[in-house]
């Protein structure tokens, strides 16, 4: 790779944050990259106090899409399914994913993937509490 595509691949990271800063999202929570031509984007597309509308996201990806050197983008998102419908049009909506991944409340009041263990046990408690259910459910 050349010194200028790898200063040109900063750029662009650094233009996509510009936009996701702008629109107030929870950079915690999704991760981009540029690589080749395409924005990748992993994770959940939610704001710092809130989440999005499908018009506000749709918004983001036309924003995202105008940039220079950007030919494509990729969604892997938790919470939203968004893919390209045209030149520059974005078909948004909500996931089903959202529902699968469940977190635990936390004092307040959103919710996150972290298990909290509270007690400690020996391994060998737990792998036989373990087999125990696994053979009460059989």
């Amino acid at each position: 790779m050349r010194q200028d595509e790898k200063i040109s691949r900063y750029e662009v990271n650094r233009n996509v944050r510009m936009v996701l800063t702008r629109h107030d999202a929870d950079l915690t929570r999704i991760d981009y990259s540029f690589m080749g031509s395409t924005v990748y984007f992993n994770g959940d597309f939610v704001r710092t106090n809130g989440d999005f509308s499908a018009q506000e996201i749709e918004s983001i990806a036309r924003e995202i899409s105008a940039l220079p050197h950007v030919r494509d983008m990729r969604f892997d998102l938790n919470n939203w399914m968004v893919a390209s419908s045209g030149d520059s049009s974005w078909q948004v909506n909500r996931s089903k994913k959202a529902g699968i991944i469940k977190g635990t409340a936390n004092q307040a009041g959103s919710s996150d993937a972290t298990v909290v263990i509270k007690k400690t046990e020996k391994l060998q408690d737990v792998l036989s509490d373990l087999k125990a259910n696994l053979k009460t459910k059989d």
